[in-house]
């Protein structure tokens, strides 16, 4: 049997295309009313005019506010410029110095507003004093040291240079 022949008698088949062509002819002629169509178009506009907002619709202006203030907090932090070398540390060459010595309590060195670093020499002797072992045979060479002042002139720390 071949796919293209119909397996109905051929008067039944015309039959069928009458039938159809009659119903097509009929269905021309019919229309839905037109209020009818009025009426189901707005409801269709009402019912999508409010779409949903997606679940996650507060994500971008969450991360617009977070670069704002990310990008104000980077302009607005103060820039930390390290200060000019003095001339002793150009002289003996670009060494660390070492550390201060605390002759203050540091709570009270910390909470100074206005400090002052003064370049001084003074006698090797001094350091005795401070507790600090001297050699007999150089107490009486001088000691080059940057002292540490508050705004009122008290000295805070002290840092040998030699």
């Amino acid at each position: 049997m071949n796919a293209n022949e119909s397996d109905l008698n051929p008067l039944h088949d015309a039959f069928l295309t009458s039938r159809l062509d009659e119903l097509r002819g009929e269905l021309a002629h019919v229309t839905a009313p037109d209020a009818l169509e009025a009426q189901l178009t707005a409801a269709f506009r009402k019912r999508h005019a409010k779409a949903r907002r997606p679940a996650l619709w507060w994500m971008p202006p969450l991360a617009l506010a977070a670069t704002v203030a990310l990008v104000s907090w980077m302009v607005h932090v103060p820039v930390i410029i390290s200060p000019e070398p003095s001339i002793e540390t150009t002289i003996a060459g670009d060494a660390d110095p070492g550390p201060f010595l605390a002759l203050r309590p540091l709570e009270r060195i910390a909470l100074e507003p206005g400090v002052t670093v003064v370049a001084t020499e003074f006698p090797r002797a001094l350091l005795a004093d401070w507790g600090l072992p001297v050699s007999p045979e150089r107490a009486g060479e001088p000691v080059r040291a940057e002292m540490l002042y508050s705004a009122q002139g008290e000295p805070l720390a002290v840092r040998l240079l030699d």
